[in-house]
């Protein structure tokens, strides 16, 4: 049996999101799967600063965020500023590492605790799974043996980052089985869950996605924006956790006819596969979620960083369109009007959409390992005492 460790963190739902995903994927494979933060598990508080840190920086200074994330995009993998961020980390990495002994380690998030670990120690196979279309410094480090990268695009411009012995391979990111079906029971199911007479497949409607923080920008101006471009369509907003916009949203359909907020959803999948557009904040996981379910997006004012390089990926793709501004997101939903503006973007989805990429990440792991222990690796990741690299004589 196999036993593979997965690395995430606390920042956003996208990491565990794409956790789980291949979490499910190696347990239906037989292998053991546990999910690690470290982050968490090191130092608590330091997570929860870190946390606030992000949300608040994102939220109220994007611009300094937007700096900081590409001052430091091209620093190399040995760059000392990642050693000092990885002490936030590292403890509970290594303490998961002497506990388990995993074959495979799997990150889900840019951290270099694992980049140098303890002469003579337990050396898995390491793997990192980027869950951005961005190219950052911050995902390379020493102790990688494979990258898996959302798109083949990506593969020539990350060689600046690898070493010597290290892979990239385009797979996609992750994204959970719910996607690679259409739920049938969902019209009866969500019937008047919320708060309407209507429901979402009885007309057309635009989505908008807040993600897990219910964080949206300029939220009622883009809503009335919509109703006027678009006002054959419903609107339906998904809020997260975030109940005071839930709330928000509700009062606002009082004078916006056929708006309606939604809580946190677990079956994403039925309303993107049934849903004209999305109106998104770009991120990484939600733009693969939107390219699974062949959804044409709308990227509506991406943060500077990870979001407007995934917005700056998916408008390139054809798969959507940018809008910065709020008539810019009027000119983007008038131009889903025309249907062959519409089939494009499908047929955009379609392309780039990766339904198998946890498949193919936990496939190529389980090849690897297989291959390091036919080799005869020992516990530090050397070759055992006389055995011979494959191919010697």
């Amino acid at each position: 049996m196999i036993k593979v460790l997965l690395f995430t963190a606390s920042l956003g739902d996208g990491h565990r999101q794409a956790s789980a995903a291949l979490r499910q994927v190696l347990e239906a494979r037989g292998a053991t799967a546990l999910e690690i933060d470290s982050f968490q598990g090191t130092s608590p508080l330091m997570a929860r600063f870190s946390q606030f840190n992000y949300e608040w920086s994102t939220r109220y200074t994007p611009f300094l965020y937007g700096a900081s994330y590409w001052w430091t995009a091209g620093l190399g993998p040995r760059n000392p500023l990642w050693k000092a961020m990885a002490l936030m980390s590292r403890r509970a990495a290594l303490a998961a590492l002497r506990e388990h002994r995993p074959d495979a380690v799997i990150q889900l998030f840019p951290d270099h605790s694992l980049a140098r670990l303890p002469v003579g120690w337990h050396k898995p196979f390491i793997a990192m799974v980027l869950t951005d279309y961005s190219l950052h410094g911050h995902w390379f480090h020493e102790g990688v043996n494979t990258y898996f990268a959302p798109h083949p695009w990506m593969l020539e411009p990350a060689r600046r980052f690898l070493l010597d012995g290290q892979e990239m391979v385009a797979t996609g990111i992750p994204v959970r089985p719910l996607f690679l079906r259409c739920d049938l029971r969902w019209n009866a199911e969500h019937n008047g869950a919320v708060g309407g007479g209507e429901t979402a497949v009885d007309q057309p409607y635009v989505l908008f996605m807040a993600g897990g923080r219910g964080v949206f920008p300029q939220l009622e101006s883009a809503l009335r924006v919509v109703r006027a471009a678009l006002p054959a369509h419903a609107v339906y907003v998904m809020c997260g956790r975030n109940e005071g916009m839930l709330r928000r949203v509700r009062e606002l359909a009082a004078e916006l006819p056929r708006v309606y907020g939604l809580p946190f959803q677990h079956n994403v999948a039925s309303w993107l596969q049934r849903a004209s557009a999305a109106v998104i904040k770009s991120g990484g996981i939600t733009v693969s979620e939107c390219l699974a379910s062949l959804c044409p997006m709308v990227l509506f004012r991406p943060l500077a960083g990870q979001e407007a390089d995934n917005a700056h990926f998916i408008e390139r793709l054809g798969a959507g369109k940018v809008a910065r501004t709020l008539e810019e997101l009027s000119s983007a939903l008038k131009a889903l009007q025309e249907p062959d503006t519409v089939a494009r973007m499908v047929r955009a989805c379609q392309e780039a959409a990766r339904l198998d990429a946890a498949d193919r990440i936990v496939e190529h792991v389980f090849r690897r390992v297989r291959e390091r222990r036919e080799v005869g690796l020992d516990a530090s990741g050397r070759l055992a005492a006389g055995r011979l690299p494959v191919g010697s004589a």
